[in-house]
């Protein structure tokens, strides 16, 4: 086990290994999100409290409980009439961390995906609207519905999302970044970080998300590209293929 602020470059390299080793034969996005978020949890423990991947998925080819989710949040914010089968979901496929609650997604309650309706829906949660920002997607693409700049630009798309100081770093507005507070407080957190990428020829981009227990440089985090690109070009068939959930832990899920 290693602690992120002190990885050497060979120890970023064996992780990027270990991640490559893991998921290779996963039969779904699902499935290698999970293991990814498993290997990162595993090697980086001391600093890492909770690691999640998230997937910008069209609300069709999600499975039923996660579109009846999509839909109700919309709903709940009075812009579901904004949502049509091809509305991209950044959708949880894989969690990990200190708690046993947080180790797979189907045991989160409250952060199963958020529909990419509107800029100003976005807006609303600060988090979401910085990570789309510095991921170079920026919020336009959304307010236009302009899914083919997603499918243009989703191979290219590569970045890192970055909060240094959970605890007091605010956007243009004023508000907290990591707007769960009480979270950050129970549990110390420090930095947070994310690193992700898109699919060549496809709407579908992820990005995972690290909430550490000690400040993360920006360098450091920035190393941590290698990881993303690997399992980009690892999990590409997958994405291209639809294969993104695990139809066995699903169709169980919406027969219980």
């Amino acid at each position: 086990m290693s602690i992120i602020s002190q990885l050497s470059t060979s120890a970023l390299l064996s992780l990027q290994d270990s991640v490559a080793n893991e998921i290779a034969g996963c039969e779904s996005l699902e499935d290698a999100a999970q293991s990814y978020m498993n290997v990162l949890y595993e090697e980086l423990r001391e600093s890492i409290l909770l690691a999640r991947f998230f997937a910008a998925i069209p609300l069709n080819r999600l499975p039923e409980e996660n579109r009846a989710f999509a839909s109700d949040l919309a709903r709940a914010k009075n812009v579901e009439n904004l949502m049509s089968d091809d509305t991209l979901v950044l959708s949880l496929l894989g969690s990990r961390g200190k708690e046993e609650a947080w180790n797979h997604r189907k045991s989160s309650s409250g952060h199963v995906g958020i529909p990419l309706i509107s800029a100003e829906f976005i807006e609303a949660f600060p988090m979401m609207s910085r990570l789309l920002k510095q991921m170079g997607l920026g919020l336009d693409w959304i307010e236009n519905n302009d899914l083919a700049l997603v499918v243009k630009t989703a191979g290219k798309m590569g970045g890192i999302f970055y909060v240094e100081d959970a605890a007091t770093e605010r956007d243009n507005r004023g508000r907290k970044i990591i707007a769960a507070q009480d979270f950050v407080r129970e549990h110390r957190v420090k930095s947070v970080f994310g690193i992700g990428g898109g699919y060549l020829g496809t709407e579908i981009f992820f990005t995972s998300i690290i909430f550490t227990n000690e400040f993360v440089n920006k360098d450091i985090v920035q190393r941590f590209m290698l990881q993303a690109n690997k399992f980009k070009t690892s999990t590409m068939a997958l994405a291209i293929d639809d294969k993104l959930f695990n139809p066995h832990i699903n169709s169980a899920a919406v027969n219980e």
